[in-house]
């Protein structure tokens, strides 16, 4: 069965590696830009809240890179022959768990970074977001430096394998 345009464009950006790195590589810019602009802010609230967008800009890069990779060891780089795409979402990209995204990535990264990857995910799905989780089980909210520094470290040592892509 043939695809008609529309689909034939979702297949190649759903399964383009390159496509969900440069949004990763967008979402890190703009991480970076919230969290120096969070630095030179004096109200303390204020101060808080845009630390907390910054955790969740983190957050959605390191999920747009865990895709990344997982695109390219499932499909392959796009500039290849022999690429071929699916005009579907994939069923495991279906998450914005960053801890399971990435242990798809590598197990190890998991056990270094686990705390900080929950927390990420936290902040992508509610804490950047809204001042309060749907369910309200979230207690008090951790606000951590550290984690915005762990989502930087993951990004340069798994945004490797697209430095050599073209």
């Amino acid at each position: 069965m043939e695809r008609d345009i529309i689909e034939e464009m979702f297949a190649e950006r759903v399964c383009n590696p390159l496509e969900w790195f440069k949004h990763s590589r967008s979402l890190l810019a703009a991480a970076r830009s919230t969290r120096e602009r969070a630095d030179v802010l004096i109200d303390v609230l204020e101060k808080s809240d845009l630390e907390n967008v910054a955790t969740m800009l983190y957050g959605f890069s390191l999920e747009n890179l865990f895709k990344a990779i997982w695109t390219l060891e499932k499909f392959g780089p796009p500039h290849k022959e022999s690429w071929e795409t699916v005009a579907s979402f994939p069923p495991e990209l279906k998450t914005h768990d960053l801890v399971k995204l990435a242990s798809m990535v590598d197990a190890d990264l998991v056990k270094e970074y686990e705390l900080s990857l929950s927390l990420l995910s936290d902040a992508s799905t509610w804490s950047g977001r809204y001042p309060c989780s749907l369910r309200g089980d979230e207690g008090t909210r951790v606000r951590w430096p550290k984690i915005n520094d762990d989502a930087e470290a993951i990004f340069k040592a798994y945004s490797k394998p697209f430095t050599t892509i073209s």
